[in-house]
């Protein structure tokens, strides 16, 4: 079985969706998660134990040492970037829930100017910013964040991405801020954070009406 171009399929997100992160700032937020939001995971966030299983997972590097562990424990949608999918091919096989994206989509986002947003994922948004990227492609128009942090190297179970250190503030938290920019201006896209994050979007309190 194979692996299907999700830019070729049939695949919708619906209206609304909440795209998760193994950030630490989420933990205190992962119960105000509403029950009708897709939920979309990234990175490590699949194994967070106190979300509900994701519908989704996105990856765009398998090299990760809890890899394995992800992909025996996760029955839902796989969303992986081409290189991760070439990366797992030999461990995890294709399927009627196995997606990837191209490589090849179109140039990197600049920190003035985001580019066209209608055709492919851009580069240089880490794969949060891909997530919201393709949130918006494939048709969500309300998107809620839950421990995308954009600060610091940890994860939420302690641990830390001993890979790359990114500071106080990642740097690509710039580009990110200009798709949502022209997102919103654009196409009307609403989106929205349970958890500090550096990113400039709207913070949802305890007594707000969801995103």
């Amino acid at each position: 079985m194979t692996w299907t171009n999700v830019y070729e399929s049939d695949f919708r997100l619906p209206e609304k969706v909440c795209v998760v992160a193994p950030g630490p700032r989420g933990k205190a937020h992962y119960d105000r998660i509403p029950e009708d939001y897709y939920l979309f995971a990234v990175s490590k966030a699949v194994l967070i134990p106190e979300i509900r299983p994701p519908d989704a997972w996105m990856m765009n590097h398998t090299h990760q040492d809890w890899f394995e562990t992800a992909t025996a424990q996760y029955r839902g949608t796989y969303i992986f970037g081409e290189g991760a999918m070439e990366e797992a091919r030999s461990k995890l096989a294709g399927g009627e829930n196995r997606f990837y994206y191209p490589s090849d989509y179109s140039d990197g986002v600049r920190d003035d100017d985001p580019g066209p947003l209608d055709t492919y994922i851009r580069r240089g948004t880490t794969v949060a910013g891909c997530a919201i990227q393709f949130c918006h492609l494939f048709g969500a128009r309300k998107i809620l964040l839950c421990g995308i942090d954009m600060s610091g190297d940890g994860y939420f179970d302690g641990t830390v991405n001993a890979e790359v250190k990114h500071g106080p503030t990642w740097s690509c938290v710039v580009r990110i801020n200009s798709i949502l920019r022209k997102m919103e201006s654009e196409k009307g896209i609403r989106v929205a954070t349970l958890s500090p994050t550096r990113l400039n979007v709207a913070t949802v309190s305890l007594t707000q009406e969801q995103c």
